[in-house]
């Protein structure tokens, strides 16, 4: 499961470009951690170092200080860690280098749950709560919502609606039954990631613990906008889980094929859906007779069953 560790390392960066340096604070906010004093040189970050007995960790630059210079520091003050970064930053490495370190963890500690999925979606998304409900029904999973959401289609399906405080001791609980989580909508998840708020803690736990993640975009301008924002910002995640891209009510007429065309480039090799516009999408799944012969014979359902085939 998740483990919520309040990170105690602090971390100071002392590096000359600033392209540089935002490079690594922006991997850095985007994994959680925390930056508390950005030295601009070699003086101020020994006045810092001085005046802090809190035990830190610098990330510095080979052409930041002298190379004797920064022996001397380590030497002075043997209870802070130093480490060089390069002007191209190994992500991996340098978190692997961090989270090795003895003092607690900077960043989560994760185990995905395999038998758990979230759905995400772009801000004013339509259809991530639909399109929980009939993956629930294909896969007979139970449906877990957030309290703070806005109130969500019915379905026959139990729907366990908790605080975003209450997730973590849920989902330890959750034994070999196949869950889907109606996440709601975000847009940048390395924010979410180093945000304190108990919307985005409900993002955070639900995003590192699923083994898979599926996110929802309407058929329309704004929400390939938001779609391309979300993409640019999920390719700086380090390990995330896999995902499939949805695009929700597609019609099939001029403008349909237009945006058709942008999803298909936008989401290039990744794993996607398309799923049509269709008005009997709203009745709740699993209940009537009715609904039963719309699964067996509409195009939203073998949409369905395409994204559906590709979970645990």
């Amino acid at each position: 499961m998740l483990e919520l560790a309040e990170p105690r390392l602090k971390l100071v960066t002392a590096i000359n470009s600033s392209e540089h340096e935002e490079r690594v604070a922006t991997l850095l906010h985007s994994q959680g951690c925390n930056i508390i004093y950005r030295a601009l040189n070699q003086q101020l970050l020994s006045t810092f170092l001085a005046q802090n007995e809190v035990d830190l960790c610098v990330l510095h630059t080979k052409e930041f200080a002298l190379a004797a210079e920064i022996d001397q520091l380590r030497q002075k003050y043997p209870n802070h860690r130093f480490i060089e970064v390069s002007e191209k930053v190994d992500q991996q490495q340098l978190m692997s280098q961090l989270t090795a370190l003895s003092r607690p963890p900077l960043i989560h500690q994760v185990i995905r749950v395999s038998n758990l999925i979230s759905v995400f979606g772009t801000p004013g998304s339509p259809g991530i709560s639909t399109l929980t409900n009939h993956l629930a029904v294909l896969k007979s999973a139970q449906i877990i919502a957030a309290t703070h959401h806005n109130l969500r289609p019915h379905t026959s399906l139990k729907v366990e609606k908790i605080s975003a405080s209450e997730l973590d001791q849920k989902l330890a609980k959750l034994g070999d039954k196949f869950t889907i989580i109606d996440a709601g909508a975000t847009l940048s998840l390395t924010k979410t990631l180093a945000d304190r708020r108990s919307s985005a803690n409900w993002l955070n736990q639900t995003l590192t613990c699923s083994s898979k993640m599926i996110y929802v975009a309407g058929a329309n301008e704004n929400g390939l906008t938001y779609l391309s924002e979300f993409i640019e910002d999920f390719k700086r995640l380090i390990d995330p889980p896999k995902i499939i891209y949805v695009l929700n009510q597609q019609r099939f007429d001029r403008q349909g094929q237009l945006i058709q065309k942008k999803f298909v480039e936008l989401v290039g090799q990744m794993s996607s859906a398309q799923i049509p516009f269709d008005r009997r999408v709203d009745r709740s799944p699993g209940n009537t007779h009715g609904s039963k012969a719309f699964w067996r014979s509409s195009t939203f359902t073998r949409q369905i069953e395409k994204i559906g085939n590709q979970l645990p």
